[in-house]
């Protein structure tokens, strides 16, 4: 099983490719209550429940323990089907998401294996959190000073305690039985080599007559043969760096994840939290750097017992064997050992998620390589005429002729329009000298306007003939509507049926389509329109022209 209770009360976590963990609840103040949460959180672990990695394990405890002191301060004793809602929302306002979130955990992990809560209680379980969970903070690049001195330091680790590893290997090859040759660095070494992984004190009973002193000299020899936790954390984090791996993939590999595929590439697999088994071809550097730790860690390896298999397998002294060297602790003090400064000056504690922010960051700018120019012999004026694009003269003269176009569009879509409010000619002119003058229109043309001689369905054309929407000699093809917005139309009051049989086909229109659709098609012209044409007409020329625009139909003129 996943999850198994122990003596004193305790649930020990056996999760697939995570370390056991053991978390205690013997040493709560009510005993009846700690024993009903860790039902809970036993029938909370994978595979029917979400408690499913060491870390989730580890904090569903804490907040066991968290929840157990909360209800026991408030004078709660007893089993969790004497809680009342009250007091379960009192606990979730005070604590925050990531105690309410795994409350809900054991809480519905205790009523899936029998236990009975509050109705109140269950339909709080079945509805919305209290707390919500906090945005999130993405994690921050290194710099590059940051970075090369994070470099620096994994490597002048990792290369002194494979050095050192060397030569105590060549030391115990010339060494003898310290018992019988002598106590000589060599022969200590031989010793050690022999003896594996034990405490200074236990190795030196071994030896006869050996002194107290030489105690200290056997356990830096025993940490040359076998690497301690801040070397199996600088492998780690040199992984880390150079291959961009999830931290918690790195630190859960094993031995048999490295699949060798040739002399120097291998595939190497790990678990992604978010999405499960992943895998990630591997060469060079980093081929390398786990061959060399591979190499550095084997004589521990005979040793270890159920965790040879484990990647990171490192010795901490009396503690033993231990196979994660990226704890808070060590790498605080790593860092500390090390004189490891940011740019600020502080110790800068090396922090996974952000190795791996900066090995995507360096990796998106690897290919950038701030030119601008295909050729580097190229300047970028020469390779944009010769080589990116190279047009005809007849070309040149054809595209500046269609951004013309597209400008003087513009422009005439932002003129007002022409509105004609009476039939005299001369105050006509007078009024409008912009549009005699561009057009090129003589008495004679502003009469036939005037007259109606060059009426469309919506205006009066000053050229047909001429339109910004045709060849010129072509008659304009546009639609009734695009009259609005063209610079040769004249308005006058004899329009105005028609101009409201528009407005009503716009209406019309705006019912049958979406918004997008009608802005996209009609917006533009049906805002003319309104804002511009027909205010300029009075009410009593509006009112007249809807008498007419509307009036009723002849029996022949009906569909």
């Amino acid at each position: 099983m996943p999850a198994e209770l122990r003596h004193p009360l305790a649930v020990q976590f056996v999760l697939p490719g995570q370390r056991p963990y053991l978390g205690t609840l013997h040493e709560l103040p009510d005993a009846v209550l700690a024993a009903d949460l860790a039902q809970g959180l036993i029938s909370a672990t994978h595979p029917v429940g979400p408690i499913r990695t060491y870390r989730e394990a580890r904090h569903a405890v804490r907040c066991a323990r968290h929840f157990a002191r909360h209800l026991s301060g408030a004078d709660f004793r007893g089993s969790l089907s004497g809680l009342t809602p009250a007091q379960v929302t009192q606990y979730w306002l005070a604590s925050g998401f990531t105690f309410e979130r795994h409350s809900r955990i054991m809480l519905t992990g205790y009523r899936t294996n029998g236990g009975q809560l509050h109705v109140g209680i269950q339909a709080h379980l079945d509805g919305r959190s209290v707390n919500r969970m906090r945005d999130s903070t993405p994690n921050r690049p290194y710099s590059e000073a940051e970075w090369r001195r994070l470099d620096e330091a994994t490597n002048a680790t990792i290369t002194t305690a494979w050095r050192d590893h060397r030569k105590i290997l060549e030391a115990a090859g010339r060494g003898a039985d310290p018992a019988t040759h002598g106590i000589t660095f060599d022969n200590l070494a031989w010793m050690v080599h022999r003896t594996g992984p034990l405490t200074a004190k236990a190795i030196r009973t071994m030896i006869l007559a050996a002194p107290t002193t030489a105690e200290k000299t056997i356990a830096e020899i025993r940490n040359a043969f076998h690497p301690t936790a801040p070397v199996a954390l600088a492998y780690n984090l040199r992984l880390a760096m150079l291959t961009g791996i999830v931290p918690d993939g790195i630190d859960a590999l094993t031995c048999t994840n490295l699949t060798r595929t040739g002399p120097s590439t291998a595939l190497l697999s790990y678990f992604k939290g978010r999405t499960g088994r992943e895998s990630l071809n591997i060469n060079g550097p980093a081929v390398r750097l786990l061959d060399q730790w591979l190499k550095h860690s084997a004589l521990l390896r005979e040793h270890a017992a159920d965790i040879a298999d484990d990647m990171w397998i490192h010795y901490s002294g009396r503690h033993g064997l231990f196979s994660a060297p990226r704890t808070p602790w060590w790498r605080t003090r790593w860092a500390q050992e090390i004189g490891l400064l940011d740019d600020n000056g502080q110790p800068l504690v090396p922090h996974s998620g952000r190795i791996r922010a900066t090995y995507h960051h360096r990796r998106d700018r690897s290919a950038w390589t701030g030119r601008t120019t295909i050729d580097p012999n190229h300047t970028p004026t020469a390779e944009g005429d010769h080589y990116l694009s190279h047009h005809t003269p007849a070309q040149v003269d054809a595209i500046e002729g269609v951004i013309e176009d597209a400008q003087r569009d513009i422009r005439r879509k932002a003129e007002p329009p022409v509105i004609v409010t009476h039939q005299d000619a001369a105050r006509f002119v007078a009024d409008f000298p912009r549009l005699a003058g561009q057009n090129g229109l003589d008495a004679d043309a502003v009469k036939r306007l005037l007259a109606g001689e060059q009426d469309v369905f919506l205006a009066s054309c000053v050229d047909p003939y001429s339109s910004p929407h045709a060849p010129a000699g072509t008659l304009c093809p546009a639609r009734p509507w695009v009259c609005l917005l063209c610079p040769l139309a004249v308005f006058a009051p004899r329009h105005l049926p028609n101009l409201l049989r528009l407005k009503k086909y716009f209406s019309d229109q705006a019912r049958n389509m979406t918004a997008p659709q009608f802005l996209a098609v009609f917006g533009p012209y049906a805002d003319r329109l309104d804002a511009d044409v027909l205010p300029r007409f009075s009410p009593a020329a509006i009112r007249a022209a809807t008498d007419t625009a509307f009036a009723p139909l002849h029996p022949e003129e009906a569909p």
